[in-house]
């Protein structure tokens, strides 16, 4: 992590937002046999999030054969396939639904499906659907319409010791307009940052020193580690540029992902969005990084929460909104 050198930026207002997403891996059956219900191979999703506008399609598809159903068809409907294995989601009016898969054997994935008006610029039909969140990076307003999830207050609040650091002296990103619609919809500012990398890479992170915040971390980290399958993060982002960025969680790269084409420096792809000016909804499942996780100690005296590199390519934006920890219902 490339962190020798930083300078504080203070924020204002800040927004966000959530969405899903699940594992992938396989075991069960020796090919030979019928997979019984009790040895049945891990059920996951592709994807675990979309965005459409009304009136538009999209297919969910599973690894094995499951039922869905969505939480809200006024929002969005879910029409199974005869495989048994993918199914057609279509938006119905602006809103979010939840698509569930449930397996013969008893497990469950879910899909957040986020449905926008036809020609919009995204936001206004986005909404939070968690049973509880710890919010890094939400606005004024939705975190006072959400109040009674929030379990616990990871935000920027410079006064009091958490801050959004760019690193390298500030020199590997510039400010970005941060301006218009939010992920939900409000005209409240969202984190905007454009690659100026004069070394040739660009970082920076979410560094925590609240001590109510510090104890968020950990209160998180520990129901992630009680509970890997139930919590997850969600990322909104938006660009007209293209560009990867890499993120990684409580200060250890261990726990890298990326968003874009391909990795900046490791970590695996777990998806891209069309660079079209409109935001995007990610959900990143904890399971995969829970054991990691387990083994991380949250300091007293500061940690990064949530870290961010997005390498080399000078203009490429980072457009962040909605970024928060959330367990699903």
């Amino acid at each position: 992590m490339k962190a020798n050198k930083f300078f504080a930026i203070a924020f204002a207002a800040l927004t966000m937002v959530g969405l899903n997403a699940c594992k992938d891996k396989n075991n069960g059956g020796d090919g030979n046999e019928p997979t019984k219900p009790d040895q049945e191979a891990e059920l996951a999703l592709n994807p675990t999030s979309l965005q459409l506008e009304v009136g538009q399609e999209g297919t969910i598809t599973a690894t094995i054969e499951v039922a869905f159903e969505t939480s809200n068809p006024a929002a969005a409907t879910v029409t199974p396939a005869n495989d048994g294995k993918s199914a057609k989601v279509t938006a119905v009016a602006e809103g979010s639904a939840v698509i569930t898969a449930k397996s013969q054997g008893g497990q469950t994935k879910t899909c957040i499906v986020a449905v926008k008006k036809a020609g919009g610029e995204g936001g206004a039909g986005n909404a939070i659907v968690a049973k509880r969140i710890w919010p890094i990076i939400l606005d004024g307003m939705t975190a006072e319409t959400n109040a009674n999830l929030i379990a616990g207050d990871i935000r920027p609040d410079p006064e009091n010791g958490n801050n959004l650091d760019i690193w390298a002296a500030g020199e590997t990103y510039t400010a970005g307009a941060g301006t218009g619609a939010n992920y939900f919809g409000n005209n409240e500012g969202y984190v905007s940052l454009i690659v100026a990398a004069p070394a040739g890479w660009s970082g920076g992170g979410f560094n925590i020193g609240k001590a109510t915040s510090l104890q968020a971390m950990k209160d998180v980290k520990d129901a992630i580690v009680a509970n890997p399958d139930k919590i997850f993060l969600h990322i909104g982002m938006k660009a007209t540029t293209e560009g990867n960025h890499e993120f990684y969680l409580f200060g250890s790269d261990a726990t890298a992902f990326n968003i874009g084409k391909a990795a900046v420096e490791k970590g695996s792809v777990i998806g891209d969005f069309t660079r079209d000016g409109a935001w995007h909804g990610f959900d990143v499942p904890m399971a995969q990084f829970a054991n990691v996780i387990s083994g991380i100690s949250i300091s007293e005296t500061g940690q990064y929460v949530l870290s961010f590199l997005s390498g080399g390519t000078v203009g490429s934006q980072l457009n962040l909104d909605a970024v928060y920890f959330y367990e699903k219902k």
